[in-house]
């Protein structure tokens, strides 16, 4: 069990949370998951270098996915069922990937604090794989060919918090992490979030009415992990930057960024929203 972590608070519903969230202008949306995942942490963390980093970074590089444009197009894109499955088990899949790239970095953690982070963190993200093909089978029941579905179970890679960390073998993760890997890991996971919002809202839409309540226990369940991801994340990115010169972390920032945007741009024309 990890001791002294900060989570995400019991204070307000995440129900609430989403609402506050869903309701924030497009724009904002980037700062805005920023701010409320410091927030919503217990006790709850300010980071003014780590938001004053990420303001900057998105006023140099407006991102895609925090424009109105960005939602419009996921709607529509999420409104053909064939495309919602097919994006699910995309987001399956990548759950998984990430969680063998954050074990082998966890592994590798010379930080006792990193390193139970980073752990929990690949242990979510082994869960979401199966969060994501549970939301599928909830959502789309029958759609996909029942061996090929059992077949989608080893998305996951089981991790568990009983479990040492081992570097996966080949992977590029095994190293010690860097102030430029929880950089980047934060934008993934605000971005991550506001993709939440979007699918959130289509899988309403799709799901049967029966099925919907488990649904939206699982959405709330993945919802709060994403924002204790954003969180946990900025934290670190607050503390490492401590040690660097004027400007530094916000330079950093707007690069990996931008860095994103042109992933994001790349995924748009090909409609995936990975």
């Amino acid at each position: 069990m990890l001791t002294n972590v900060p989570s995400i608070s019991a204070a307000s519903s995440t129900r609430d949370v989403y609402v506050r969230l869903k309701d924030e202008p497009m724009a904002d949306q980037v700062g805005a998951v920023a701010r409320v995942a410091l927030s919503e942490r217990a006790p709850a963390d300010e980071c003014p270098a780590y938001l004053a980093a990420v303001e900057g970074a998105v006023a140099a590089e407006p991102p895609p996915f925090g424009m109105e444009v960005y939602r419009s197009v996921y709607r529509h894109a999420a409104a053909n069922p064939t495309w919602l499955i097919l994006s699910l088990v995309r987001n399956a899949q990548r759950e998984g990937q990430g969680a063998t790239d954050l074990w082998s970095l966890a592994a590798c953690a010379t930080d006792g604090h990193e390193q139970k982070l980073l752990k929990r963190h690949a242990v979510d993200e082994s869960r979401h794989a199966k969060v994501y093909l549970a939301l599928l089978d909830l959502s789309f029941p029958d759609a996909v060919d029942p061996i090929f579905r059992s077949e989608m179970n080893a998305f996951s890679p089981d991790y568990a918090l009983a479990r040492e960390p081992r570097p996966v073998a080949g992977s590029l993760y095994a190293k010690p992490p860097t102030l430029d890997d929880f950089v980047q890991m934060n934008i993934a996971e605000i971005r991550t979030t506001i993709h939440h919002l979007m699918q959130r809202a289509a899988l309403e839409t799709h799901c049967p009415a029966a099925n919907l309540p488990r649904a939206i226990k699982l959405l709330n369940a993945l919802l709060r992990d994403e924002l204790s991801h954003v969180a946990y994340t900025a934290v670190l990115i607050e503390r490492k930057a401590a040690a660097l010169g004027p400007g530094e972390l916000s330079r950093l920032y707007s690069r990996r960024l931008r860095d994103f945007n042109r992933i994001t741009t790349e995924e748009m024309g090909k409609s995936t929203y990975d």
